[in-house]
């Protein structure tokens, strides 16, 4: 049996949670139960709290609402059950193997800039070139301090006063930003994350547009005196990963957009050699 009588019909949490996100993604009870694979009265007794779904099938019902591993995490502790996926410190030696190939990607990627961040854009870990770069806008004492992938660039005393399209960046980065937050609703760091980039000044949620998703692309064009420097900005993350940390982390990879900023870029890696 799947199911065990639940005690009277009082809306079980799980229930709320498989309603919020059903409504999230816009599917009703018909179509969550054919992609989990169950009876669509089955879900109904689970949403109105008078079934308990076993594990399994809140695993099932997860992977079918396409549910990252923390909300995955999330629906089977409000289910009563432990959690799946672990959320280790890249330092612990069961992701060495992810550390090394996100390492060997940063060092392959040179003389350009990349970056790794965690779910709440705080920067873990940079290549030379990133941190060249970095410096060279920011300055040494700046880098002694912890850096925010987001607020670096959306704050007034960061990298913002040397983006010359600030605007279409801020844009971008704001709807980039409010697509995680909103697709991590029971995420409490984050969406305090969140709520403070659009404490920053001149800044402000983009108007919600339902079918409108961030590109895969963004284009930043940073001045400082004489150096010129574009770059196209794109996001990779790990493949089917099974611990939450690798899940969420982002590695974000900067190539030239020109050839007079690869000549720059690599002119600078030449002088830090």
């Amino acid at each position: 049996m799947d199911t065990a009588p639940g005690r009277g019909t009082r809306p079980h949490p799980v229930g709320t949670l498989l309603r919020d996100w059903r409504g999230r993604r816009a599917m009703s009870q018909a179509d969550l139960a054919f992609d989990a694979g169950i009876s669509i009265k089955h879900l109904s007794f689970v949403e109105t709290g008078k079934a308990v779904a076993s594990r399994e099938i809140l695993l099932q019902l997860a992977a079918a609402l396409g549910l990252s591993l923390r909300d995955r995490n999330a629906l089977l502790e409000a289910g009563g059950f432990a959690r799946q996926y672990g959320e280790r410190d890249l330092s612990a030696p069961e992701i060495a193997g992810a550390r090394r190939a996100i390492d060997l990607l940063l060092r392959r990627h040179e003389p350009f800039p990349a970056i790794v961040t965690d779910r709440q854009w705080n920067v873990i870990e940079a290549n030379r070139a990133a941190t060249r770069l970095m410096t060279m806008l920011l300055g040494p004492l700046r880098m002694q301090r912890p850096l925010n992938h987001m607020r670096m660039f959306l704050a007034p005393d960061e990298l913002r006063p040397f983006v010359e399209n600030w605007p279409q960046l801020a844009a971008a980065l704001l709807l980039r930003a409010r697509h995680e937050a909103m697709a991590a609703p029971l995420d409490l760091a984050l969406q305090s994350t969140w709520r403070e980039l659009l404490k920053l000044p001149d800044v402000s949620a983009p108007q919600l547009i339902e079918s409108e998703t961030p590109g895969p692309l963004c284009e930043v064009r940073l001045r400082k005196g004489d150096v010129s420097i574009g770059l196209i900005g794109t996001v990779l993350t790990l493949g089917t990963p099974q611990d939450v940390t690798l899940q969420e982390l982002r590695i974000e990879m900067f190539m030239p957009a020109d050839s007079a900023t690869e000549a720059t870029l690599s002119a600078l890696a030449a002088q830090d050699a």
